[in-house]
């Protein structure tokens, strides 16, 4: 194969993805949307309780252990060793079994301790029954691996458009059939855990029929070499645990906000009901800071791998345009995104979810779609040029601030307390992580023009407000709708036209972007006054 075919080969995966990624995130944000108009606000406070859990398992069965593992069979296979690529697969395998094993037990038998440490003993049984999501991800984490380790990334992609359709589709028809029949919001939290794990195990049953179909598999139990078991063991947990502490900052801070909130906001003086139905309210903001945060991280993202490509080739000047231009994307994207949600919503609360409550609180939270994506591509950075440990170690750094400050704040101040420490903890993460790439790679003298980039944010967020201040929204959900839509639109607009006039983008970025030459052509004609 030609060096360029390979180069369109990694290049077309990438991209593969990256849109399966934003398909997926579309799809997680889409499905919370019904379901909390279906069960309530206390029905959204337990299953955002048992959700953090669930990611954990499906995170670690998509990004780390599955790219430690394809890095394990591609260097087996460049030189031709099969059988070593094999073993490694079937050694990987039993590794993450143990480990699934452990998290199971872990999970189902201190679900009660978590349920007392969450100030709510209902949530035993959804607890327990997300557990079992720790079983399946072995099998889809090592298949995965083998899969991308034979640069062939098409499995992969299938199995995670299979589980989300499978897990949404599950669980708003048992959410539906459940409130129908009069059960009670825990008990449609149990089965939307069930409706996950089903979720997953459609995708390990598609990636077992393309593993037997493609090579043949050896069913029959083999002789382990320990030496080698042991050393796959440790690359796989340690290089893998080091990938997958990036990826789950999101869901580590929810997870701090399930075992805190409630009980601090008894401490606040709530009622239980009342701190339930509050932390349900609250986390309505999850699923918009998502999707800021995959508009800004999916095309910054996606430069990532020629970072690392350029790393392994000692190529100091293209990982520095890389980087700054990856940052860059997702500093504008990020701001236009928080300040454009920020703006719209009291409209986007009554829209989604039939009410404007905690609208600004909710809006202060939406602050933090510009440092999770900045501190997200910025962990992606330093994972490509080898430096995954600081990231590791950052997003450690953020997690551990946001629970003390929940801890700290939520008793104080409400609520309100939660989205400060979220917007703290991940301002830290991002700062400490893009303080790192500065001192790897040097960032100083890369245009990042931010100047002309709140300029724009400032003409985007001008319009909107205007436009709120004209549209008649308070009238009915519908007129909201319309509002939320239309500002969104109108901002979009706004910023495109203004990032172009403005050149916030040079014409050698643009070109870089998905169809950046049609954009490279518009800014062209502007500039020229046609």
């Amino acid at each position: 194969m030609t060096s360029n075919e390979n180069q369109k080969g990694f290049w077309h995966g990438a991209l593969l993805l990256t849109a399966v990624a934003l398909f997926m995130k579309i799809l997680s944000v889409g499905y919370r949307i019904p379901y909390q108009n279906i069960t309530g606000d206390i029905g959204f406070y337990v299953y955002q309780q048992i959700y953090p859990f669930y990611s954990i398992a499906i995170i670690l069965a998509t990004y780390g252990f599955p790219v430690v593992i394809s890095r394990l069979v591609a260097e087996q296979m460049a030189r031709n060793n099969t059988e070593k690529a094999e073993e490694i697969s079937r050694y990987s395998f039993y590794v993450l079994t143990l480990l699934g094993l452990g998290g199971f037990v872990t999970l189902y038998m201190g679900a009660t301790a978590l349920a007392d440490l969450m100030d709510d003993s209902r949530l035993l049984n959804p607890l327990r029954a997300t557990a079992f999501s720790f079983l399946i991800m072995p099998g889809i984490a090592s298949i995965r691996g083998y899969f991308q380790g034979h640069q062939n990334v098409v499995p992969t992609a299938w199995s995670q458009v299979t589980e989300q359709t499978v897990r949404v589709i599950a669980i708003l028809t048992l959410s539906i059939g459940l409130v129908s029949s009069g059960y009670g919001a825990y008990a449609i939290g149990t089965g939307a855990a069930i409706g996950s794990i089903l979720g997953g195990v459609a995708a390990l049953l598609l990636l077992m029929i393309m593993r037997i179909r493609g090579r043949n598999v050896q069913l029959l139990p083999r002789r382990i070499n320990v030496l080698r078991f042991l050393g796959v063991a440790r690359r796989v947990l340690t290089e893998g645990t080091l990938i997958c502490v990036s990826a789950l900052v999101m869901v580590l801070f929810q997870l701090m906000d399930a075992l805190t909130i409630v009980s601090s906001l008894s401490e606040y003086g709530l009622s239980s009901i009342e701190a339930r139905e509050t932390k349900g309210v609250f986390d309505r903001g999850q699923p918009l800071i998502q999707v800021g945060t995959v508009l800004a991280t999916s095309l910054s993202l996606s430069i990532v791998p020629v970072i690392s490509k350029a790393t392994a080739e000692k190529n100091a000047l293209l990982i520095q345009e890389k980087a700054g231009l990856s940052l860059k994307i997702s500093f504008v994207i990020g701001l236009s995104a928080a300040v454009g949600l920020a703006c719209i919503m009291d409209v986007t609360n009554i829209m989604l979810f039939t009410d404007d409550s905690l609208s600004s609180t909710l809006s202060f939270l939406a602050v933090s779609i510009l440092f999770s994506s900045l501190a997200m591509t910025a962990a992606g950075i330093l994972q490509g040029v080898g430096l995954a440990r600081k990231a590791a170690r950052y997003a450690g750094i953020g997690i551990l601030l946001k629970a003390f400050l929940n801890i700290v704040l939520v008793p104080t101040i409400g609520i309100d307390g939660a989205a400060v420490a979220t917007v703290i903890g991940l301002a830290t993460v991002a700062v400490l992580t893009i303080l790192a790439v500065h001192s790897k790679i040097g960032l100083i003298q890369y245009p990042f023009q931010i100047g002309r980039a709140i300029t724009a944010v400032t003409i985007m967020s001008s319009a909107v407000i205007l436009f709120q201040t004209l549209f008649p929204s308070a009238i009915s959900r519908s007129f909201a709708s319309l509002s939320a839509l239309g500002g969104a639109l109108i901002g979009a607009c706004v910023l495109g036209l203004s990032l172009i006039i403005l050149r916030v983008f040079t014409d050698e970025e643009i070109v870089q972007l998905p169809k950046g030459e049609k954009v490279q052509l518009l800014q062209i004609k502007l500039r020229k006054g046609d």
